[in-house]
């Protein structure tokens, strides 16, 4: 039977709308696994602006730098700076500190600054697609948790097997340090800044705010599209489930104006976290990432009470 023409203009707008909903859940699962990343020059330039004083205490620092080969297969790019002379030759504190989601180990340096400042040695990496490390994609935490083992791992074996080591995350390396402490008894303990709960729940949430789109059909089609492309599924990707894990100190901080992660993610993970833990979230428009830069002495105050009532009278017991 033919079709009239209205019958054939329905059929095309239903196609059109089918293709044109595919395509958008492909280029949101894209914009996840392969977002534009800043290189290590505009990173720099970001730095020196949010904080010149910082940047250049990181241009004084004496610094080395390394490779890590990861097991899936890239090297990542490394830098260690010891603790001040004034904690010793002999200083077996360390931290691992992984940077946030397009950024590189630039992101780390106001981290490196307090931790150092409190005794400890400091790893910094670019992650896995970011700054001068290798790997094809973005994952989010999925294969960066494995690639902050590794890092952990080279460190042991680099430094020495008596080392007390703690990780610190920013953002999506908050994520990763949170997702990597659940199979790593090594690590002694954890500081997370302004990490996601929840990949899925924080696409969704992306989805709603960015694009005013339901989660249907877009957050699964996106998902599918993300493990077509990572073999990792989004919902594979659950910081409130390794939480649950934990059995040592871990400080949980976000911004309460962060519009990127909310706030209540973090609120998600503290209230799931069986281990001692502290929760800080920064006042004064704290948005993504922003918390210290807004709160300088707070933050740092909270961070050396963590450190010294939580983190190293549990150094002192083992």
């Amino acid at each position: 039977m033919d079709m009239e023409w209205y019958e054939i203009l329905i059929l095309l707008i239903a196609i059109a709308l089918i293709i044109g909903t595919i395509l958008f859940s492909y280029l949101i699962a894209r914009g996840i696994f392969h977002p534009t990343r800043l290189s290590l020059l505009e990173t720099r330039i970001k730095e020196e602006e949010r904080t010149p004083d910082l940047l250049n205490e990181y241009d004084s620092w004496k610094m080395s730098s390394y490779w890590v080969s990861s097991r899936n297969g890239y090297d990542l790019k490394t830098y260690y700076l010891p603790a001040k002379s004034e904690f010793g030759e002999n200083n077996r504190n360390f931290v691992v500190i992984a940077h946030g989601y397009t950024y590189t180990h630039h992101g780390s340096i106001k981290y490196a600054f307090m931790m150092r400042n409190l005794g400890f040695n400091v790893v910094m990496y670019d992650e896995r697609y970011h700054g001068e490390s290798g790997g094809e994609n973005c994952t989010l935490g999925y294969y960066e948790k494995y690639d902050l083992e590794d890092i952990i791992t080279d460190t042991y074996h680099r430094f020495g097997s008596d080392l007390f080591l703690g990780t610190y995350g920013e953002s999506m390396g908050a994520a990763t340090v949170i997702l990597e402490q659940a199979f790593d008894q090594r690590v002694q303990f954890v500081i997370a800044d302004c990490p996601f709960a929840n990949l899925p729940l924080l696409v969704q949430f992306i989805i709603k705010k960015r694009f005013h789109l339901p989660k249907y059909p877009f957050l699964p089609l996106a998902s599918l599209f993300f493990y077509l492309a990572t073999k990792a599924k989004m919902n594979q990707i659950m910081p409130i489930d390794a939480i649950q894990k934990i059995t040592k100190p871990i400080l949980l901080i976000h911004g309460l104006d962060d519009g990127f992660i909310p706030y209540y993610h973090s609120q998600m993970l503290y209230d799931q976290c069986p281990s001692p833990k502290r929760l800080f979230l920064a006042p004064n428009n704290s948005r993504h990432a922003e918390s210290y830069r807004k709160n300088r002495d707070e933050y740092t105050k909270i961070l050396t009470n963590f450190i010294n009532d939580l983190v190293l009278i549990n150094q002192k017991r083992s």
